[in-house]
């Protein structure tokens, strides 16, 4: 039996600290050494980071990124170790993968397929490998498939698995028994499932090992990467790395049995004609890699990797179900990890800071805090965090409400972090006074202005704290107000970071609904009581001010995701909300697209923010919408629309 232990890495890397990134990559392929791993597969761009964007147009970059090659490939005596890195010919950039193994770089397989969608621009950036090979600093690079003494390994980068021609197939046609998939793929809830699924069907279909590595963590500041490495056989068995790991690295490995691959071949009839019919069109280039003194795994260690049925499926344990299938804890420790990340890979930050309302925005954004803190140094000092995070109820004693005061001071002492309590009453007065000073007498004030006045005396005063403390200041505004700029400019989206920016009202309501009951918090109890409110006037609701956040939150998606005209977006809510009229929907109808399209400007000046859904609205790396437009022709075909 050829028994070779393979491994998959997940990696945390910030963009352009080569020190840093190379460091953890000696360290992982040192440890996967130790355990006596055949071949290692790390994540995408490992050694330079992923979102690079315009950085990689500096030529440092490439340099830097061969010279941490070169140093990496000093750890690979007796391992096989894929890495991911830019490389560059004449004027082309390419996304490569470069196979190391005894300390020399034997090929570059360079990336096909450029998304250049939603978060990717990779069109912009990148080379595609139109196929063949070249040579960059005298190394084959292209298509190639290398000859190990266990078997044909090859490798492909991140998009290619997703396209319908993967040159995974092709590779695997013209020999390759173990596919490697060097990848970055963002963090959306319960993704690891699909790619599982993917993965494993690949590897079934065209008769392989195969192997998916990912990045963890933010690399740069919006993306999240949730890990998760997966090894998968062609006879269905998978295994799963940890996903969303407040480690470094995390290293998961098995030992594979390459026989299989070469028996099922055998056996498939289909598989074979392919085969035949391809070797005229093979591209593909053979490296020969020396690999003196191999020895195959223990036999004991692949069979303590078969089932213990091999006609009962096993149960998996219920702490691996609750996070791998579970969407909102997921989402939060998503959430929770882009955050620490952001804290300590940009280095200046000394605490978490939180304008603390009493609503459910603020009590999610310190909940993230928290978990963040606690995760601060890959979790060795979980209680450090009440050092790290602190809180301001900052209320006007005409509109801020006892019960806010009392939900937002419990979630504070439940979760054990400072809580202070500064009023505006009289700051915000001093602003008022301004305003009608600088407009000619009361009677021209607004009422909007005098509501929005007193978020930006909250703004400016956390501003400052912030700037006092070093702190980094969250933004606790949410996607269902960015997307009809239900926010204050100069107010409550002024901050250093936004981290539920890319998360519904609807779906915060229902996080924290889940952490209550999960994590036994009494205050969130109290704070879902409370209806959604500002606080800026009289009686005020968010709801009464806009609409109900259910109907809101679906026309975001049907209109900003799923493109859909104002009349079909009309009538879809109208059969989904039969409990209100069809004449009351077409107004919020309405209104949401009149205030939608004129708040792009707003969005345009949103801080930093994290990305874990869709519809996502950062007009940088997300949702390309024009600040000027007309949908007058949209409006009127809605109000002259029936059912």
């Amino acid at each position: 039996m050829r028994l070779v232990k393979v491994g998959t890495s997940s990696v945390s890397v910030k963009v352009g600290d080569f020190q840093r990134n190379t460091e953890n990559l000696c360290e992982v392929i040192d440890t996967a050494r130790k355990e006596k791993v055949h071949l290692l597969v790390t994540p995408e761009l490992a050694i330079s980071g992923y979102s690079l964007e315009d950085r990689l147009f500096w030529d440092d970059i490439v340099e830097h990124s061969w010279t941490s090659l070169l140093k990496i490939a000093e750890h690979t005596e007796g391992i096989g170790v894929f890495v991911g890195l830019p490389v560059q010919k004449e004027s082309y950039l390419f996304n490569a993968t470069a196979f190391v193994c005894n300390r020399k770089i034997h090929g570059l397989i360079l990336k096909k397929y450029l998304p250049t969608y939603q978060v990717f621009y990779e069109g912009r950036y990148w080379s595609s490998w139109e196929g063949g090979t070249t040579e960059i600093h005298g190394i084959p690079a292209g298509d190639i498939i290398f000859e190990l003494p266990y078997g044909l390994v090859s490798a492909e980068i991140c998009e290619d698995i997703w396209s319908s021609h993967s040159p995974s197939a092709d590779r695997a046609i013209h020999g390759a028994e173990i596919i490697c998939n060097l990848s970055a793929s963002p963090f959306s809830p319960l993704k690891n499932q699909l790619r599982k699924q993917l993965i494993l069907t690949n590897a079934m279909r065209i008769k392989v090992v195969y192997i998916y590595s990912n990045l963890l963590g933010c690399d740069n500041s919006r993306l999240i990467f949730d890990g998760g490495g997966i090894i998968a056989t062609p006879e269905g068995s998978v295994v799963m790395g940890p996903i969303l790991s407040n480690k470094r690295w995390t290293l998961t490995t098995t030992v594979v049995n390459l026989n299989e691959v070469t028996r099922i071949r055998k056996e498939n009839s289909t598989w074979k004609t392919e085969a035949l019919q391809s070797e005229r069109e093979n591209i593909t280039k053979r490296v020969v890699v020396e690999y003196p003194q191999f020895s195959p795994s223990p036999l004991k260690e692949w069979v303590n990797t078969l089932p213990q049925s091999f006609y009962i499926p096993e149960d998996k344990s219920t702490e691996s179900i609750q996070i791998e299938n579970n969407y909102f804890e997921q989402l939060f420790s998503a959430l929770s990890l882009g955050l620490r990340d952001y804290f300590e890979k940009v280095g200046v930050f000394d605490k978490f800071l939180v304008a603390l309302s009493g609503g459910r925005d603020s009590a999610l954004s310190l909940l993230l805090a928290v978990e963040a803190g606690k995760n601060l140094k890959e979790g060795r000092c979980p209680n450090k965090y009440k050092e790290k995070v602190e809180c301001i109820y900052l209320p006007h004693k005409s509109y801020s409400s006892s019960d806010t005061r009392k939900a937002a001071e419990l979630l504070a002492k439940e979760l054990g972090v400072p809580f202070h309590v500064v009023s505006i009453h009289e700051e915000s007065e001093i602003a008022y006074k301004k305003a009608v000073e600088i407009v000619g007498g009361e009677e021209n004030v607004k009422a909007l202005t005098r509501q929005n006045l007193q978020a930006r005396v909250r703004g400016a005063m956390m501003l400052n704290w912030a700037n006092n403390v070093n702190g980094l200041l969250l933004v606790t505004s949410n996607l269902s107000e960015s997307a009809v700029g239900y926010t204050t400019t100069g107010g409550d989206n002024e901050g250093g970071f936004s981290p539920i920016a890319n998360v519904p009202k609807t779906v915060i309501s229902a996080l924290l609904e889940y952490l209550a009951e999960t994590r036994k918090i009494r205050a969130l109890e109290m704070i879902l009581k409370i209806p959604p409110t500002a606080e800026l006037a009289p009686n005020q609701t968010d709801e009464g001010d806009l609409m109900p956040y259910k109907v809101l939150d679906e026309l975001i998606f049907l209109f900003a995701k799923q493109r859909f005209s104002l009349v079909d977006c009309w009538k879809i809510i109208c059969l989904r909300f039969p409990e209100f009229s069809s004449k009351q929907l077409k107004k919020w109808t309405e209104d949401f697209a009149k205030r939608f399209v004129a708040n792009q400007w707003k969005r345009d000046q949103h801080p930093v923010s994290l990305k874990v859904l869709e519809p996502d609205f950062d007009p940088k790396t997300g949702f390309r919408f024009p600040v000027i437009q007309s949908i007058d022709e949209e409006l009127e075909k809605l109000r002259k629309a029936k059912l």
